[in-house]
């Protein structure tokens, strides 16, 4: 059970009140592939500014959503925080209309693989992807995916995809995808710190509205891509990871951040 507020007015002009609650349960088929599923009722409450984009104006008021979601994984990593070896796969699709007012479909997958080049030297590529679709009705600002800060390093939140020239705000997209190549390294310390250095490179996009009739809005499917360098700590409250994000690829309105 769940509340949520939402102070979304540096990115995109609203605030958000989310209240509802998920069941779920899981079982699996073998010692790497298992399945589970969620039921969710939520209700959403969009309250935009009064210079808000008229994409965000058109989605205000109160929704309800009444979804089912599954999820199925196959994970052979030798450790779910720290791998040194072995992959992992994930699919997930949620159908919103059992009741409620929202009716859509969301597809997502997943993927990484994990292989040490040397003693305590990893390499890792990952990658992931969406796509929703509204079932007889657009998406709305609720649902659409969102890429940038912890989600696309080098980036602010919602640093990424559609915007609202005018009234400079994030809309979110319909469809997004990002792949990473990291490598992950021992950091000359004592072995006891548990500290660990990274250096990456991140790819990806997102776009995709319902609408094209609004004036000034900006919406492609150019790629945008960062370096930047890192560092984990195996700390006892759990994995804990600091990193540096550059953009090196960016259309001029995204909104960037070391």
């Amino acid at each position: 059970v769940f509340h949520i507020r939402e102070d979304n007015i540096d990115e995109s002009s609203f605030e958000r009140d989310t209240t509802g609650g998920r069941i779920r349960f899981g079982y699996s088929f073998s010692e790497y592939l298992r399945q589970s599923w969620a039921y969710t009722l939520r209700m959403d409450d969009v309250r935009p500014a009064s210079d808000a984009s008229q994409f965000i104006k058109d989605d205000s008021g109160r929704s309800v959503t009444s979804s089912i979601s599954h999820t199925l994984s196959y994970d052979s990593r030798d450790n779910r925080f720290s791998p040194n070896d072995g992959y992992v796969l994930s699919t997930t699709n949620e159908i919103a209309g059992l009741g409620g007012s929202k009716r859509f479909l969301r597809n997502r997958v997943s993927a990484g693989i994990y292989y040490s080049v040397a003693p305590d030297y990893v390499l890792s590529v990952l990658g992931q992807a969406g796509h929703i679709i509204g079932l007889g009705q657009d998406v709305d600002v609720n649902e659409r995916f969102n890429l940038g800060g912890d989600n696309f390093r080098g980036f602010e939140t919602a640093g990424i995809g559609p915007r609202d020239l005018e009234a400079d705000d994030a809309l979110g997209g319909n469809v997004f995808g990002v792949g990473t190549v990291e490598m992950s390294f021992p950091l000359p310390l004592p072995d006891e710190y548990a500290l660990r250095g990274r250096l990456f490179a991140e790819a990806g996009t997102l776009f995709g509205l319902d609408r094209d009739d609004l004036p000034g809005v900006a919406d492609d499917t150019s790629l945008r891509a960062t370096i930047g360098v890192g560092a984990s700590w195996d700390s006892p409250f759990g994995p804990i990871r600091v990193d540096l994000g550059y953009p090196v690829l960016k259309e001029p309105y995204d909104r960037t951040q070391i």
